[in-house]
């Protein structure tokens, strides 16, 4: 069993000392959006925009 990980507050005050850098998300900037209904990030090739309330919102093409 791993043992807890405890953070602490840095000096110049961030709290995730042994956090790793990076994003869980692949891909650059913009490359994944969130599925209005089921919230899933998806490439943007695998979503379609549809209108509410007129905006433009994007969503499973697939269905969710």
């Amino acid at each position: 069993m791993k043992e807890p990980v405890k953070t602490q507050v840095s000096p110049n005050g961030l709290r995730y000392v042994s956090k790793p850098q990076g994003t869980d998300f692949p891909g650059g900037f913009g490359a994944t959006m969130s599925c209005y209904r089921c919230g899933r990030h998806r490439p943007r090739s695998q979503m379609e925009s549809f209108s509410i309330a007129g905006t433009r919102q994007l969503r499973c093409k697939e269905g969710c």
